[in-house]
């Protein structure tokens, strides 16, 4: 049983499921916390932890096996717009309005990177990060999309979004495989793709997008702010339109053949999809205005609850994809590395090195040469007047 997490502006984050009740599908509420003073802006889940920031500038990690709050992390200096976790769970990146992005380990909640001007010192806007765990993207205030190496902790490159007509981009999320990612800006979605390094296809909606789920590499959603929900292929021209709310669609997220959609009135709409056609299943009303999304896959919790630490332990040091950079080493000396590395090696950032610029660079230095040391008879001859 999937359960559907949003975020909203009273500062709330609500859980919600979908239950039979004599053959009836019903959403019903399963949890309520207002760990937040103010507006939730985002959102996300990995394991069993939900992570969510805020305009009160903090970052609550919420513990979903107990329901309760599990740590405040106070790590930045503005309102936290973008959160998201790796796929294996084993870090969580956050973007804010100070301009930084942090990257924190979870479990120790230590903080391993910090790139204090990500995008020149001004807000950042959006984050996601690839499938494979291993790069990252980012968006800010200087219009420009930056990629994060995660492997090295380092930035990669950055493309001038203004040079390519992109303003004011809102939204940013990767295809399922990774290879493609869209970008929502004005009335218009744009789709890249990675291997060919530019824009796949341009597509101009008849109301703005507020946002985009992608169910497969091919297929997407998008949530406009008429109300209506389109469903489009990245392959074909042909689109269909599902009136689903009467307020602008806040959220749409897809999971299992089932549709999540939200507006910003506090409507939360349930849709199973059926031959790539949408019916609506059931709804209800959070009785807040919505901002954020997630989703915390109970199923998965449960198979962790089931087992012992120890067990547990186990299933998390079980690595599925996991590089070394030393190929000199011995298959024994990797098996031996590959046992002992526990949750967190999807992802190996270094930490800030002293005197490091603002961007990972090094600063250039001047090379020391060493004194040399006069010796004894020297100074003995040495005269003096």
């Amino acid at each position: 049983m999937d359960e559907l997490i949003v975020g909203t502006y009273e500062g709330f984050l609500l859980g919600y499921s979908v239950q039979t009740e004599n053959e009836v599908k019903k959403l019903k509420q399963t949890f309520a916390t207002h760990s937040h003073t103010a507006s939730v802006r985002c959102i996300s889940t990995a394991g069993r932890f939900l992570a969510s920031g805020g305009t009160d500038d903090k970052v609550v990690v919420i513990d979903l096996k107990t329901r309760k709050e599990h740590t405040v992390l106070m790590n930045h200096d503005g309102t936290v717009n973008a959160i998201a976790f790796t796929h294996g769970a084993t870090h969580v990146l956050t973007g804010s309005d100070d301009g930084k992005i942090i990257v924190t380990r979870t479990g120790n909640w230590q903080i391993e990177k910090i790139w204090k001007k990500a995008h020149g010192g001004l807000p950042i806007t959006a984050l996601a990060i690839h499938p494979s765990d291993k790069l990252a993207l980012s968006i800010g205030g200087d219009k420009t999309l930056r990629t994060w190496n995660l492997i090295k902790g380092r930035p990669a490159f950055t493309i001038n979004l203004s040079s390519k007509g992109i303003n004011l981009p809102t939204e940013l999320k990767f295809a399922p495989t990774g290879d493609r990612f869209s970008i929502v800006y004005q009335q218009c979605v744009d789709v890249w793709t990675i291997s060919k390094a530019g824009i796949e296809k341009h597509m101009t909606c008849n109301s703005k997008p507020t946002s985009v789920q992608w169910v497969t590499d091919d297929r997407l959603y998008v949530g406009l702010e008429n109300g209506n929900i389109i469903g489009l292929s990245v392959c074909d021209s042909i689109a269909v339109t599902y009136r689903a709310h009467k307020h602008r669609v806040k959220c749409v997220l897809y999971e299992n053949n089932i549709l999540y959609s939200t507006s910003s009135s506090g409507e939360v709409k349930v849709w199973t999809e059926i031959d790539t056609k949408l019916t609506e299943i059931c709804s209800s009303n959070a009785g807040c205005r919505i901002t954020c999304v997630a989703m915390n896959k109970q199923n998965h919790l449960i198979k962790k609850e089931d087992k012992s630490d120890d067990e547990e332990e186990e299933v998390l040091e079980e690595p599925s994809d996991i590089s070394i950079e030393n190929n000199e080493e011995s298959d024994d000396n990797k098996t031996s590395q590959i046992k002992k590395r526990k949750l967190g090696a999807y992802v190996s950032v270094s930490y800030d090195r002293e005197g490091a610029n603002d961007d990972g660079s090094q600063p250039k230095t001047k090379k020391k040469h060493k004194k040399r040391k006069r010796s004894k008879k020297s100074n003995e001859n040495k005269v003096t007047d």
